[in-house]
Order: structure tokens, then C-alpha cells, then sequence
């Protein structure tokens, strides 16, 4: 039977384990804050011309089925960039691990609808997380200079990963979004830069799957027209087109890469994922 001084021992040193993990969690965030909040940009004229934008995936409904504005805002920023000339192409990456959940796909058509003619769209199906979407951007598609599409509070992470692997990237974010992310979001995404740190510091963890190389051909052009966003309740893009589309063209059915369908777990549309 353990005596009462060796529960007290004991349990002291758990609790100052779990400080040490605190301190550490909050000295990472920190770090890759400080380190990278420079590198976002919220007001487009700052920016300068890029050739490529990244785009990250997410879905576009939560959990429970509803819109999910993280992903329409993201689409807006995209299509906002492309008809200001401040990007030429996007490329899309996000997860499509079976037949029932396709991230670049959904994107795809969101940015159709908003205008984005199909010659400026690549697919990247392999974006399973965040460290896979930048490490492909850079070694699949050959981008060293590129913009970052996403929310701030995800924005740092990307941005750290980039500048890490030696990108010269920065991050664009809509003026108009509200900075207060779901509290879910904000807590996954506090541990999860966490852990970035350590996948790139103490595992040297790659992406889960790379390929061959597949450079984005870039098309030179003009802005193509305004965008004015006149509605500020943001209808659903997958629902109501927000500008009239510039080219109209089915859009092709991707194909994922052969080895993503093999032992993907069951998943749905209604599943949010960062």
C-alpha cells in the first residue's frame, strides 16, 4: 500500500510534468506567432504579385452539417486575389482520402462559381494535413515564392512551416473576416502548432505522400474584373454564385492519386478538418 508522503510525491511530479508541457506548448505558440505575424498581409494592395497561391483545404460544412465560413471566406480570399491580378494560378490542396470526402473538388467548384476560369485551377489531392500541403507546394509543384490562403489563426502555422522549409511565402487574409475562430478550432490549432514544432525539429516528419514532380504552368493575363463583395451575410458558395462566371465549363471529375483509396477509413461530406 503506498503511503500518503509517496502520493503526495507523486503526484507533485505529475503536476510539475504537466507544467513543463504547458510552458513548452506556450513558449511554441508564441514562437511561431512572433515569428510569422509579420508575413500576413490583409489588405491586398500591400501585396505583391505572386504566380502561385496555395490554397488550404477544409471542408465547407462543419460537423453538424452547416456552412462552414472558414471555407467560404478562404474561397472568397482566392477569388479575390485572382481577379485583382495578385495571384495568376491557385493551387488547391487539400485531403481527398476515398470517394465520399474530396476537398480540392469542392474548392474547385466554389471558385468557378466566383469566376475563376479553369486554366488558373490545379488540384493537389494529397494535402492530408497542413505540413503536406506546403512540403508538396514546394517539392511536388517547384513553388519557392507563393501566397498562403487561409485564416490567421492557421496562417501562422502554414507560414512557420514555409519559411522553415525555405519558401519565400507569406499569407493573405479577407479584411472583412471576423478574427474570433470557433473555440474548437482555436484549441486544435494551439496544440497543433505544437506538434508542428516537433515534426520539424525532432521527427523531421515528410508529407505522407509525395510523387513525381508536376510543374504548374502559369498563364500571364490581365485582371479579369472587379470583385465586390455587396452581400455581407455571405450566402453559401456552393449554393449561390457570387459573381458571374467567366468561362462556363463542367468541371472534370478529379482522380486521386491510387494509393489514397487503399485502407481510407469511411468519411463523409459533413466533416471538418484542418
Amino acid at each position: 500500500m503506498f503511503s500518503s508522503d509517496l502520493v503526495r510525491r507523486i503526484v507533485k511530479l505529475a503536476l510539475s510534468a504537466l507544467g513543463c508541457v504547458l510552458l513548452l506548448m506556450m513558449a511554441a505558440n508564441a514562437w511561431v506567432v512572433s515569428a510569422t505575424r509579420e508575413f500576413i498581409v490583409d489588405d491586398m494592395s500591400h501585396l505583391d504579385v505572386h504566380d502561385v497561391g496555395v490554397v488550404l483545404g477544409t471542408s465547407p460544412f462543419t460537423r453538424y452539417g452547416n456552412q462552414n465560413l472558414l471555407f467560404t471566406h478562404r474561397m472568397m480570399a482566392a477569388a479575390e486575389l485572382y481577379a485583382a491580378g495578385r495571384v495568376r494560378h491557385l493551387l488547391l490542396s487539400g485531403a481527398n482520402p476515398d470517394r465520399t470526402y474530396n476537398e480540392p473538388r469542392k474548392m474547385y467548384q466554389a471558385l468557378r462559381r466566383l469566376g475563376v476560369p479553369d486554366s488558373a485551377l490545379t488540384f493537389d489531392f494529397a494535402g492530408f494535413r497542413t505540413l503536406d500541403s506546403i512540403v508538396r507546394a514546394q517539392q511536388v509543384f517547384g513553388l519557392d515564392r507563393f501566397v498562403i490562403i487561409s485564416q490567421r489563426y492557421h496562417d501562422y502555422r502554414a507560414l512557420f512551416i514555409a519559411r522553415y522549409n525555405g519558401a519565400d511565402a507569406v499569407a493573405y487574409i479577407r479584411a472583412q473576416e471576423d478574427r474570433r475562430q470557433p473555440l474548437r478550432a482555436e484549441a486544435r490549432e494551439y496544440l497543433a502548432r505544437f506538434k508542428a514544432l516537433i515534426d520539424l525539429f525532432l521527427l523531421d516528419t515528410g508529407p505522407r505522400f509525395l510523387g513525381p514532380p508536376r510543374r504548374i504552368e502559369i498563364i500571364e493575363r490581365e485582371p479579369v474584373f472587379d470583385f465586390v463583395v455587396t452581400d455581407q451575410t455571405i450566402a453559401p458558395l456552393y449554393v449561390v454564385p457570387l459573381r458571374r462566371p467567366s468561362i462556363a465549363v463542367a468541371p472534370r471529375p478529379p482522380l486521386a492519386y491510387p494509393d489514397q483509396r487503399a485502407g481510407a477509413p469511411a468519411s463523409s461530406e459533413r466533416r471538418d478538418k484542418e
